[in-house]
Parts: structure tokens; C-alpha cells; sequence
């Protein structure tokens, strides 16, 4: 279905799910922090509608509304262009100040392994999301947290004195509820201004 681009073979991760497209979406956006899509079609059609993004990878969907779902991880179309450029070799055409300014880093090297760790990390988080255990962990993440805000409203709160009042005044005029200029004499004196 998906069948194959420009970076090869190797930058294709397929995965098959029992859960919906959307469903996977909601809880890649919920708990994995990807930035939800619109379905849009950046490899043209029959190639995969894109239901999420985690930095420049593409987690792409056969059919939207299905019940189970046919996925395949991919990276963007400008990351796949660089790596189709690299494979294929022309990477020299691609100065390190190009580099650097598409993806950050300005060698071929610190790129590629850069890409191969964020690539195997978002293809390790869609397998948690269809085994379901990135769920679990979300869970148990709540729950820890809930149990340490129970714990720590369960102390008595620690004494903390009011800022203001708990501090000696060296001088009793000096009010601290009053703006500091509030009470210097006025430098001109003041005079009547309806006086004939």
C-alpha cells in the first residue's frame, strides 16, 4: 500500500494495529506529546494520510476511517529528499551551512545519527501505543502523581512569615503599605487656585 520513498527502504517502519487510525492519533497527541494532523497526503495519494508528527517524522495511516489500522513511520519530505541525497551520492551537494540550516546539525555524519536515534525512538513509541503499554505508563504516571499531592497535603503546610509584617521597622513612620514618595513634603508650596 504504502509502497516506497525517496530515503529507501530503510527510513520505512510498518506497524499493524487492532485500534483505529484516530484512536492512535488521540493518544500519540495526548500522552507522547506529537503534534496532531489533518489526514493531509504529502506523498500524493495511496501513499498514507498523516495522522501525527513527532519533530520531522511522519506517522502515516493507510485508511483514516478504519477500524484497525495499517501505519507506516516515515520521515518528512524534506528529511527524506537529504537522506535520498546521501544514499544515493549526492551528498555533496549539500554545503555544511545547508545542513545546518535544514536540520540543525552541519555534518552528514552527526546527521544520520541524529535521525537514526529520533527515528527508532517515535518507531519505539507507535509500538507502545499499539501494544498499549504508553498508556499504561501514562497511568501509572498520574497515579504516582496524585499519590505524591495527597502526600504533601497530608503534611501539615511549613510556616512561612507574611513578609511584610513579620520584619522590624526602623522607622515607625515608614508604613509599608504606603507608596516610599508618599510622605516627602511637596518641593512647592501650595497655592489657591481661584485666588484674585
Amino acid at each position: 500500500m504504502f509502497g516506497l520513498y525517496p530515503a529507501g527502504s530503510q527510513w520505512v517502519r510498518h506497524f499493524t494495529a487492532n485500534r483505529s487510525p484516530r484512536e492512535i492519533q488521540k493518544v500519540l497527541t495526548d500522552h507522547a506529546g506529537y503534534r496532531a494532523s489533518i489526514f493531509h497526503l504529502p506523498f500524493g495519494e495511496h501513499r498514507g494520510a498523516v495522522i501525527a508528527q513527532s519533530d520531522r517524522f511522519l506517522i502515516l495511516t493507510a485508511a483514516v476511517n478504519a477500524a484497525t489500522a495499517d501505519l507506516a513511520v516515515v520521515p518528512d519530505v524534506q528529511l527524506q529528499n537529504l537522506l535520498w541525497s546521501f544514499n544515493t551520492g549526492y551528498a555533496n551537494q549539500w554545503g555544511s551551512r545547508e545542513l545546518l540550516a535544514l536540520t540543525g546539525v552541519d555534518n552528514w555524519d552527526a546527521l544520520i545519527r541524529r535521525t537514526s536515534a529520533a527515528y527508532a525512538a517515535v518507531c519505539r513509541t507507535v509500538g507502545e501505543v499499539i501494544d498499549g503499554s504508553l498508556e499504561k505508563k501514562a497511568a501509572e504516571e498520574v497515579a504516582r502523581v496524585a499519590a505524591q499531592a495527597a502526600a504533601n497535603a497530608a503534611q501539615p503546610p511549613a510556616h512561612v512569615p507574611d513578609p511584610i509584617v513579620g520584619r522590624m521597622l526602623s522607622n515607625d513612620d515608614d508604613a509599608p503599605w504606603l507608596p516610599s514618595d508618599y510622605l516627602y513634603d511637596a518641593p512647592l508650596q501650595e497655592v489657591q487656585t481661584c485666588a484674585h
